[in-house]
């Protein structure tokens, strides 16, 4: 098997345990090269000020096999920005999975990747699911196709072991 390319996006005022939780499972797989992606490679803050470093660009981003969509506050403003939903849905086309974690589902769900997929997020956030086309259906993950949604933080554990 070849090398396999795991993005996971991170941003402004996310929560990291979305990115830190998966990245755990997924960064072990044999063959994996896993990358942490935003906009430009300045340094951010999560929700707590834990400062995060991106990697690489969504210019310089490979295709990748997975794409992990964390949640947090910040993706309130990711919701309507052109440039990070033009990027999911692009790595989207091809990707074997998208992967979201909590709210992150909501980006996902803000990009169009949702319509008729049975998804979840946060509980506090379970009701805007079908704003977006999709299934509200309340599993702490679910798989449906290409699509794999985790419930909350540490879900996005649980998520990781079944993309595994």
């Amino acid at each position: 098997m070849g090398q396999i390319e795991i993005g996971a996006i991170v941003f402004p005022r996310m929560d990291q345990m979305d990115f830190t939780a998966p990245f755990e499972g997924l960064s072990r797989v044999p063959g994996a090269r896993f990358h942490a992606i935003w906009k430009d490679k300045a340094p951010l803050r999560d929700i707590k000020g834990l400062i995060l470093a991106p990697e690489t660009t969504f210019a310089d981003a490979p295709r990748l096999d997975v794409l992990v969509v964390p949640g947090g506050w910040g993706q309130e403003q990711l919701m309507d920005d052109d440039q990070v939903l033009a990027f999911i849905r692009a790595q989207a086309a091809h990707a074997r999975y998208i992967f979201s974690v909590c709210t992150g589902a909501l980006i996902c769900g803000a990009a169009g990747l949702l319509r008729g997929v049975h998804a979840i997020t946060h509980w506090s956030a379970f009701h805007l699911l079908e704003y977006f086309g999709a299934i509200p259906t309340d599993e702490r993950v679910i798989v449906d196709g290409k699509h794999v949604s985790a419930a909350g933080v540490t879900a996005g554990i649980d998520g990781a072991l079944r993309v595994v």
